[in-house]
């Protein structure tokens, strides 16, 4: 796919510094031409080149990964520093600490969505004036501009807010909300999760009708219906508002349901042990792309042990000393390294897996066992599958999460997940990491669960608020 560059450049010199209050959300171009036609404000969604390896843009295809850090499913040793390198900053997140950004660091997952948000926000306020365009080709943009606006706000909302709960979601600290492009005299003051969660439903809901059923493999970059049902229905969880989530779900599952055979999946060409993702638009459960880069990830001893033997999706980790030729004993996840295809993107896996969920929670027992099934049937050694049938509700729910973590290896969602099970379960999870002789916890419902704000952008904002520690 190509992209006009020339207007483009409006977004390309997007920066956040945090310095001042003009930049704290500093989208102001470099050289400027400004879009007005509905083909610009496409290109402007699509924006620049794609990645030449995937065919896909890095705009809106981004996607944060460094939450994994913080999940029960990730291990740093002095091994891991040794062979990879790590960061400071991905130490402090490791042990939890107070500031995770240095102190006078930017922190590029708040970068990325706020970009993405002024992005979305320059196409929604242009197409009230567009030069040209039909109905229905304004309507299309303009849902498009909105569904990634929403999901930005969701990750932002998940990763620097407690979770969502309904006693108190009007009270809690949400996170700054933009709909405009002026900046000056702004008030950057933080919403409540409520208030996100409500501008992420109706940017969902009031613009779900205009996009197209499906969009072509190598545009799943762009949301279609199936993509904002399947975000739809994982809002709604995170809310459990099961009901209404297995509704989305069903309208998700109705114009896409077929899942990819890993069996059929090829060797990663630096290991003939190990599968590899296949190329996104070769993907062919793919609904909706994301991409969160390829960052080395060394998995813990307690997560890999959920894999069985014949679980073809524990060839998606490799022995570090043979991959890597680094000294490090436990496994590491590398399916996405050959093809640049992450585990963060919408699919037709995650319908199966979420219509389980809500089925096992509404008891709906026989249901929920036969979307396991027809997903795990596709992830297991040809001919060595045996169906599951928990007929416990309580055990059904514990394998459905369970069967989250195998299928979402090493996905970000983890620690969203892990705050919405203690929040509505009682789950008592507490996430404990060690490194170089020191030792620290995420207890269920800390308020350390939500993320601080790099202290750059506060310094520049006063009204925006830290998040209380405990």
């Amino acid at each position: 796919m190509k992209t006009t560059k020339y207007i483009i450049i409006i977004l390309v010199s997007i920066v956040l510094t945090g310095c001042t209050r003009d930049n704290f959300l500093d989208f102001q171009p470099k050289g400027q031409v400004i879009p007005s036609k509905v083909e610009e404000f496409r290109a402007l969604l699509d924006q620049v080149e794609p990645d030449p390896n995937v065919n896909f843009t890095q705009g809106f295809g981004t996607h944060h990964d460094f939450t994994i850090i913080a999940s029960d499913n990730y291990l740093l040793t002095e091994q891991v520093r040794a062979s990879f390198g790590i960061s400071p900053e991905e130490i402090n997140l490791y042990l939890f600490k107070e500031q995770i950004s240095t102190e006078n660091g930017d922190d590029n997952n708040w970068i990325r969505y706020y970009n993405q948000i002024y992005v979305a926000n320059v196409v929604l306020e242009g197409l009230k004036t567009v030069e040209n365009g039909t109905p229905e080709a304004i309507a299309e943009i303009r849902a498009d501009a909105s569904l990634q606006r929403a999901f930005a706000y969701f990750n932002l909302v998940n990763i620097y807010s407690v979770h969502y709960n309904p006693e108190t979601a009007d009270r809690d600290l949400g996170v700054p909300i933009r709909e405009g492009i002026e900046l000056e005299g702004s008030d950057f003051t933080r919403a409540s999760v409520a208030g996100v969660y409500d501008l992420i439903l109706n940017d969902i809901n009031n613009n779900i009708d205009a996009l197209p059923d499906l969009q072509p493999a190598n545009l799943s970059f762009r949301p279609s219906k199936a993509g904002a049902y399947t975000f739809l229905a994982r809002v709604l969880i995170y809310q459990a508002k099961y009901e209404e989530a297995l509704k989305a779900v069903n309208k998700g599952l109705a114009l896409k349901n077929n899942l990819r055979d890993i069996n059929n999946d090829s060797a990663d060409p630096r290991d003939a042990n190990v599968l590899a993702y296949p190329l996104a638009v070769q993907d062919e459960q793919l609904i909706w792309f994301k991409d969160s880069g390829g960052f080395t990830i060394v998995t813990s001893p307690e997560f890999y042990s959920l894999y069985d033997d014949t679980d073809q999706r524990k060839k998606w980790f490799a022995d570090a000393k043979t991959y890597f030729f680094a000294e490090i004993e436990n496994p590491v996840f590398v399916a996405h390294r050959a093809n640049n295809n992450t585990n963060v993107s919408l699919t037709t896996a995650d319908l199966y897996l979420m219509r389980a969920e809500c089925n096992a929670r509404l008891g709906n027992i026989d249901a929920a066992n036969n979307d396991l099934n027809t997903l795990r049937v596709n992830r297991f050694e040809t001919g060595t599958y045996s169906p599951i049938n928990i007929t416990n509700q309580d055990n059904l729910i514990a394998f459905v999460k369970d069967e989250i973590r195998r299928e979402k290896a090493m996905s970000t969602l983890r620690i969203f997940d892990i705050k919405r099970y203690n929040r509505f379960d009682n789950a008592n999870i507490t996430v404990t990491h060690s490194f170089n002789g020191e030792t620290a916890s995420l207890t269920p419902n800390s308020l350390n669960w939500a993320l601080p704000i790099a202290t750059n952008y506060i310094k520049a904002n006063p009204e925006i608020e830290q998040n209380p520690r405990q």
